[in-house]
C-alpha cells in the first residue's frame, strides 16, 4: 500500500465544531479552493459537540450586550493576560455566527434560540459580571447540520484520519501527514495552508473514575493541535493556566452548572449554604470548591430543588436529551432526584488544558495566524480566554476565510518529505518485538502522573519531579509501546502528545513566579499574585535549531478598554504548624550487624531463597 499524495489549499485539522466552520467559510471565501478536513472520526459526530449543546456561553446580542461588554468580561476572567482584539472580534462576529447556525440547521428565532418580547434574542446572566451574555440553545442535532454543510459545500473530508505530522519549509506551512485508523491508509497532502481546530487536551490528567475515556470533554482530544503547532515553531501560550474541572460526581460528564444556574440554581456546600457568589468556570470558584473541601465543608451540590417545577421538567429534558443521554440513566440508578437539593453531588474531578472553558492554547491574533506563515488555529486549542462554542464558531470562520485568501497568494512551498519514511517512522508500534508494552499501560502511566504531580495547588519539587518522568517515559517507555492494529497506532500518536503537553504545562508553570487565576495556577511556592507578572504571556516555543523546549515572558498586545483586570478573592494563609512530635535517641550509623553481613557472605543470596 503505497501513500496516497494529495494537493490542497487548505487542509482543516479537526471537525468539529471550529474545523466544520472553517471549512465551510472557506469554501465560501474560495468556492474554487480544494479544501480538505481530517478527523479522527466521523465529522457528523466528532469534536465536544458531537451529542449536541445548550447554549452559547459568551455572546453579544443586541437589547443584551455589547462587543465590549464581552471584553469586560474576558478581561476580568482572565486577570487581564489576554489579547483584547480577539475578545472584541468575539463579541462583534458572534451575530453573524448565530444566523448562520439557523440558516444550516433549518431552524428559526425562537426555535433554536429563545427570543423576547422584542424578537431580540433573549440571554441570562452567568458571568461575573452584570451584563447579560449567556444565550441558551436547543442544539441537539447542530452538529450533524454542520457536517451536512461542509459535505454540500464539496469539501473533501477524510474521515477516521487524523492528522500526525505536520511540515513546513523555510518556515513556512508546507504539508501534512495522517493515516486511516480502519485501513491503514496514508495521506501526504501538500498544502500552503493548515487550521488547527483539534480541540483542547481533554485526555490529560487522569479521571478521579479511572477510565481512560471517561473524561469531560471529547476523548479523541488529546492535545495533537497543541504538540504539532509546537514541533512547527509556533508560539503557546498560558500553559500554566489549567482548567480544574468541576464535573459530576463519578460521572464523567458535565455537571451542568451553566445550564442551571442562568434558571436560578446555585452551588451550595454540605451544609446546604452557597460556597461562592457565582457559578462561572473561573479559577476564583474553583479555589472556592477547594476551600470547602479543605474545610471540612465537602461534598459540595448543584441546588435546583427551589426552582419552579416547569423548570425542573425543562431541565431534565435538557440535561438527559444532549450532550450525555445517559445522565438520566445515571440519576434513576441511584435514586437521585433534582427536587431534592443534594442530588447532583460535585467535585473537582480532572484537569485538562483549554482555552474554550480556561486559557492555555496556540497564540493567534483576531484574524487566527499564529507564529507560523500558513498556520491557523481556532477553538480549544487557540489560546482565547474563555471563548467557549462561540469562540469556535467566531474563530473557526474567520481561520477558514483567511486560509482561504493565504492559499489563493501563496503557493505551497516544495515539500521534501519522504511519505514512506515518515509512514515508517509512525507504525513503529505495530513492528515492536514481544512483548512490548501495551498503549493503554503508556496512557494509564503519562496521565496518571500528570493528575498526581500536576494537579493544583502546585508543588515546585512534585513539577520537577514531572519532568524527570517526562524524559524518562520518552526514553523508555515510548520506544516500547506494542499495538496490534491502526486504531490503537493512533493512540500511541496521542501518548506522545500527552507527554508534550506535560512538559509544557510543567515547564510554564515553573516559569510563573506567582499565583493566579484562582486554583488554575495556585501555587505553593509564590501564593500570592505578584504585579510583576501582570499583562504577561508566558510563551513555551520549540528552538528549531537545537530542538529544545524554550520559555520565555513577553507582555499582552496593549490595552484598548480600561477594564478591571482581578476577581474579588484572595489567596488564603496557611498556618500548619503542627508541634515538635517525639524525639527518641539517635540510633548508631554504624549498624555492626550490617557490616558483618557485608564482611561474611558480601551481597550473597541466603540459602533459603536459592
Amino acid at each position: 500500500m503505497g501513500v496516497k499524495q494529495i494537493d490542497a489549499d487548505v487542509v482543516i485539522v479537526g471537525g468539529g465544531s471550529a474545523g466544520t466552520f472553517a471549512a465551510i467559510k472557506a469554501k465560501t471565501a474560495n468556492p474554487k479552493a480544494r479544501v480538505v478536513v481530517m478527523d479522527k472520526g466521523p465529522i457528523e459526530t466528532a469534536g465536544a459537540i458531537g451529542r449536541g449543546m445548550d447554549a452559547l456561553n459568551v455572546v453579544a446580542v443586541p437589547g443584551y450586550g455589547t462587543p465590549e461588554d464581552v471584553v469586560e468580561a474576558l478581561t476580568k476572567v482572565s486577570e487581564g493576560i489576554l489579547d483584547q482584539e480577539c475578545a472584541y472580534t468575539l463579541g462583534a462576529e458572534i451575530y453573524d455566527r448565530i444566523k448562520d447556525l439557523e440558516e444550516y440547521t433549518g431552524r428559526e428565532p425562537g426555535d433554536l434560540f429563545p427570543v423576547d418580547d422584542n424578537g431580540n434574542y433573549k440571554c441570562n446572566y452567568l458571568h461575573p459580571t452584570e451584563k447579560a451574555l449567556y444565550l441558551a440553545m436547543d442544539g441537539e442535532e447542530i452538529k450533524r447540520a454542520l457536517a451536512r454543510e461542509v459535505r454540500r459545500q464539496g469539501c473533501i473530508v477524510l474521515d477516521r484520519t487524523p492528522a500526525v505530522r505536520l511540515f513546513t519549509t523555510d518556515g513556512k506551512v508546507s504539508g501534512i501527514f495522517g493515516f486511516n485508523i480502519r485501513t491503514g491508509e496514508q495521506y501526504l497532502i501538500k498544502t500552503p495552508t493548515v487550521v488547527l481546530t483539534s480541540g483542547c487536551v481533554g485526555k490529560f490528567g487522569m479521571p478521579r473514575d479511572g477510565y481512560l475515556s471517561g473524561i469531560y470533554e471529547f476523548p479523541g482530544n488529546t492535545g495533537e493541535g497543541y504538540a504539532m503547532a509546537y514541533h512547527a515553531g509556533a508560539e503557546l501560550i498560558n500553559l500554566e493556566c489549567f482548567q480544574t474541572n468541576l464535573l459530576m460526581k463519578d460521572f464523567n460528564g458535565p455537571s451542568c452548572g451553566y445550564v442551571v444556574i442562568p434558571r436560578g440554581g446555585c452551588g451550595v456546600n454540605a451544609l446546604g449554604d452557597r460556597y461562592w457568589t457565582h457559578g462561572y468556570w473561573s479559577g476564583d470558584m474553583f479555589l472556592a470548591v477547594w476551600r470547602e473541601f479543605a474545610e471540612g465543608r465537602g461534598p459540595i451540590y448543584l441546588k435546583l430543588d427551589h426552582l419552579p417545577e416547569e423548570t425542573i421538567q425543562g431541565l431534565e429534558k435538557i440535561l438527559w436529551g444532549t450532550e450525555r443521554t445517559v445522565r438520566g440513566q445515571f440519576h434513576k440508578q441511584r435514586d437521585e432526584n433534582y427536587r431534592r437539593w443534594d442530588s447532583v453531588e460535585q467535585g473537582l474531578e480532572e484537569i485538562t488544558l483549554c482555552s474554550g472553558h480556561s486559557m492555555s492554547g496556540i497564540l493567534i491574533n483576531k484574524n487566527t495566524e499564529t507564529s507560523v506563515p500558513g498556520l491557523y488555529a481556532a477553538g480549544d486549542c487557540a489560546a482565547v480566554p474563555h471563548q467557549y462554542l462561540p469562540g469556535a464558531f467566531v474563530f473557526g470562520a474567520i481561520a477558514g476565510r483567511m486560509a482561504a485568501e493565504y492559499a489563493a497568494k501563496n503557493k505551497a512551498p516544495k515539500l521534501e518529505v519522504d511519505g514512506m519514511g515518515v509512514w515508517k517512522e509512525i507504525r513503529k508500534p505495530l513492528e515492536t518485538a514481544e512483548p512490548g508494552v501495551p498503549v493503554e499501560m503508556v496512557e494509564i502511566k503519562i496521565r496518571t502522573k500528570v493528575s498526581q504531580y500536576l494537579t493544583p495547588p502546585k508543588s515546585d519539587p512534585l513539577m520537577q519531579k514531572m519532568l524527570w518522568w517526562v524524559d524518562r517515559m520518552r526514553r523508555e517507555d515510548v520506544p516500547q509501546i506494542k499495538v496490534c492494529d491502526y486504531h490503537d497506532l493512533i493512540k500511541a500518536t496521542e501518548v506522545q502528545s500527552i507527554i508534550d503537553c506535560a512538559e509544557m504545562a510543567a515547564r510554564a508553570s515553573l516559569f510563573r513566579t506567582e499565583s493566579r487565576w484562582g486554583l488554575s495556577h495556585y501555587r505553593m511556592a509564590y501564593p500570592k499574585v505578584d504585579p510583576k507578572w501582570d499583562g504577561k504571556y508566558v510563551v513555551v516555543k520549540k528552538n528549531m535549531n537545537t530542538g529544545e523546549m524554550e520559555v520565555s515572558a513577553k507582555p499582552v498586545p496593549a490595552y484598548k478598554w480600561n477594564y478591571p483586570t482581578r476577581l474579588e478573592y484572595e489567596y488564603p494563609k496557611f498556618n500548619l504548624d503542627i508541634g515538635p512530635g517525639f524525639s527518641h535517641p539517635p540510633n548508631d550509623m554504624h549498624d555492626p550487624w550490617i557490616s558483618q553481613k557485608l564482611g561474611d557472605e558480601g551481597l550473597a543470596v541466603p540459602k533459603r531463597m536459592r
